[in-house]
Order: C-alpha cells, then sequence, then structure tokens
C-alpha cells in the first residue's frame, strides 16, 4: 500500500494538483489482500500527506485459470476451497490473472 500512496502522490504532483480525492485500485482475488482492511490502512499511511481522506474504491478481479487438461479458461470471482476446470472438471490448472494490484485511476484537485 506504501507504493499505491506514493504513486497517487506522484500523480497528482505531475498534474498540478494539491489533495488526492479517490483512488480506484483493482484487487485480485487470489492477491491475499484484504480488501475490507485496504482503506483503513490507506488512512494510517496517508496520514499528513495529500492523499489524507482519499476515498478508496476496490474493484474486484477475479482468478482466471487455463486447464492444462482440455485448454479451457475458468473464472472465480471469490476464493474457492477447491479450484477445478469449470468445462472438463481437471484440477490441472495454471493460474493466469486474478493475483495483483492495479491502480486504475487516481482523483486529484
Amino acid at each position: 500500500m506504501t507504493d499505491v500512496l506514493d504513486r497517487s502522490l506522484a500523480v497528482c504532483q505531475q498534474h498540478g494538483g494539491t489533495r488526492v480525492t479517490k483512488i480506484t485500485l483493482k484487487i485480485g482475488v487470489m492477491s491475499g489482500i484484504a480488501a475490507s482492511y485496504v482503506q483503513s490502512f490507506f488512512d494510517v499511511l496517508s496520514k499528513g500527506t495529500a492523499a489524507e481522506g482519499a476515498e478508496i474504491v476496490i474493484e474486484d478481479d477475479p482468478a482466471v485459470f487455463t486447464c492444462r487438461k482440455c485448454g479451457e479458461r475458468t473464472e472465480y470471482a471469490a476464493l474457492s476451497p477447491e479450484y477445478v476446470c469449470a468445462h472438463c472438471g481437471s484440477a490441472a490448472l495454471h493460474l493466469e490473472g486474478g493475483y495483483g494490484l492495479q491502480i486504475i485511476n487516481v482523483g486529484i484537485l
């Protein structure tokens, strides 16, 4: 999250802003990031900066797997106790997406 703060402040400065008002993040289901804690953690990190009080908006990024058996893609929108191909039922999956954190937009004033 320190990287999100640093990049948001840099965007604000580069565009002549005085305040970061909103940050939209895309967080992968498989990222290990607890979306429910992101705003409170950011509030602590941003205290005393131009991003203090900024609203964090979270877009979910589903887990995308490619089946090693049939080659089809399967998406999971939430964590699951088991991941299997929706087409053939195989558990031989390769994680292709849904494990990252990406800044989508930074709102400034």
